[in-house]
């Protein structure tokens, strides 16, 4: 049978940063990645901005070049598909029949796009995007296309949207909420982000939800709830992912409600000999006294080293601050801490300036920031500002006051 000392299954982010962890810490040991893309590991990020826009190469995409991985001795096997995992005996099963074992293993595969059961779905030219194909895909249909329907208000939503008004298409953007990143920001973020997306050639139309797309042989048209139809000639279903955790729920790791794997401090499942990392693990934060998941760039990345480093020995606890940024058009976004739950706000600056800033609160304590074009030593000192959890009535005034330094606010 064929083994490895350290076997890493996802090609993404966290699954290439952890070949690179398992490495830095035992130079020795027999690493070998496995991925069902056809790709060596990449990020995702760029799908969505420059390289849909075909302003960035694959070099911005892939983590390394391809000489990387030989000279590292990290092999990569591309275009396999794990398809069992059986704990006790430390294997795995492959879509081609083999069997490879291991002494410690990672779980770093991530999630897939979601894409909406709708009539007419599946019609050529409606779109998801989740890897480089997908990317490529909507550029090439975008070539062709004049008016482009975005379903979800969302990061990727928002991101694609940007980038298609930006190669010059008609854009509409369709979501339930009622303004756009809805779940992330207040209701007076929410209606600047329309007047900026609409000052930019974007439609936005909250509140509503695809019910059709309707065409004979290619998309020509998107139902919505309320009784409109929207000429379309691509649409790209911008809303969320379901996660990759079959694999560990049939093996019997311990999973959450949501089927996200549970794993310790150090990253470490269930089963003392499997990790996990990125968008599919739920990890408690020392910061918040809670666990967390995040589907973000910052997070896969940490994530993976760490767990990379864990398993050829490290067993260092992940304890970095939860951050991550997006970029909608010249708009970049920065947020800070655990804004999945939150009750009160607190503005400074007004985003019609260009720099601004939201704190977030729950249960009276500072939960987490949200803000753009900070000057650097306001943006510096945000993250252990957070990290303090100050109450409500002690720092509300003085953080709504640009005149009040943040470095100088109380615990």
């Amino acid at each position: 049978m064929d083994s490895r000392e350290y076997v890493i299954v996802g090609g993404g982010l966290a699954g290439g940063r952890a070949s690179e962890g398992a490495r830095q810490v035992d130079d020795r040991g027999s690493i070998l990645l496995l991925t069902q893309e056809p790709h060596r590991p990449y990020q995702r990020p760029p799908l969505s901005k420059g390289y849909l826009r075909g302003e960035q190469g694959l070099d911005r995409v892939y983590l390394q070049p391809e000489s990387y991985y030989p000279d590292h001795r990290l092999e990569v096997r591309t275009g396999v598909r794990v398809v069992e995992l059986l704990p006790r005996e430390r294997r795995l099963r492959l879509d081609d029949g083999s069997v490879i074992g291991y002494g410690r293993l990672l779980l770093a595969t991530g999630g897939r796009a979601r894409r909406l059961e709708l009539p007419g779905g599946d019609l050529p030219g409606v779109h998801t995007l989740r890897t480089i194909e997908d990317s490529d895909a909507i550029r090439a249909a975008a070539g062709q296309a004049t008016r482009a329907v975005v379903l979800g208000g969302g990061f990727i939503g928002a991101e694609v949207a940007a980038s298609l008004a930006m190669m010059g298409k008609e854009v509409t953007m369709v979501f339930p909420e009622a303004w756009l990143q809805g779940r992330l920001v207040p209701e007076d973020l929410g209606q600047h982000l329309h007047r900026f997306y609409r000052e930019r050639g974007v439609t936005i139309l909250p509140g509503d939800v695809a019910v059709a797309v309707e065409g004979r042989e290619q998309v020509e048209r998107v139902a919505l709830s309320q009784g409109r139809s929207l000429p379309a000639d691509i649409v790209v279903m911008g809303v969320g992912i379901l996660l990759n955790t079959e694999l560990a729920h049939a093996a019997g790791l311990e999973v959450d409600r949501q089927g996200a794997i549970v794993v310790d401090e150090r990253l470490r499942t269930s089963d003392p000999h499997i990790y996990a990392a990125g968008d599919i693990a739920s990890w408690p934060d020392p910061t918040f006294g809670r666990r967390l998941r995040l589907e973000h760039w910052s997070v896969a990345r940490g994530q993976g080293a760490q767990a990379g480093r864990n398993m050829a020995g490290a067993e260092e606890p992940y304890t970095a601050f939860p951050s991550f940024m997006t970029v909608m058009f010249d708009l970049a976004v920065r947020v800070w801490g655990d804004l999945e739950t939150w009750e009160a706000t607190v503005r400074r600056g007004l985003p019609e300036e260009g720099s601004f800033a939201y704190f977030y609160f729950r249960e009276g304590r500072l939960v987490g920031a949200l803000g753009s074009g900070l000057p650097e030593e306001e943006e510096t000192a945000v993250p252990a500002l957070v990290q303090r959890r100050p109450r409500f009535d002690e720092v509300a005034a003085m953080l709504a006051d640009p005149q009040v330094s943040l470095a100088e606010l109380p615990a």
